[in-house]
């Protein structure tokens, strides 16, 4: 079963929704969340990074913030999926925006 990593600032919002929705979508992937900030609920840890085999980055901020942090190795497995940080957990407008992305990203049909 594939790992995915789903990133975000402070691991509140975006990224919570977006494993949420990896889950109701069905999809035979292991997921979880974590932020960049120091303050989030869940960092991103170098065990995240290692274990993931796809790492879905909100915004290139992140993809650069984890690169500088663990290296070059995870680069491959980025991937950015350009969702800026103004919605709340579970909004509408945030779930229609990341459905497509995920599905695209993650190589989902359903």
């Amino acid at each position: 079963m594939k790992k995915v990593l789903m990133v975000c600032t402070g691991n509140m919002d975006r990224g919570p929704t977006a494993a949420m929705l990896v889950a109701e979508m069905c999809a035979p992937v292991w997921v979880s969340s974590a932020g960049t900030e120091g303050w989030a609920k869940n960092q991103v840890s170098a065990e995240l990074v290692e274990e993931a085999d796809i790492i879905c980055v909100m915004e290139e901020a992140h993809r650069r913030f984890i690169l500088s942090r663990f290296g070059e190795f995870p680069a491959a497995k980025v991937i950015v999926l350009d969702v800026p940080d103004n919605y709340v957990c579970w909004e509408a407008r945030l779930v229609a925006l990341l459905k497509p992305k995920l599905r695209a990203a993650l190589g989902v049909t359903t």
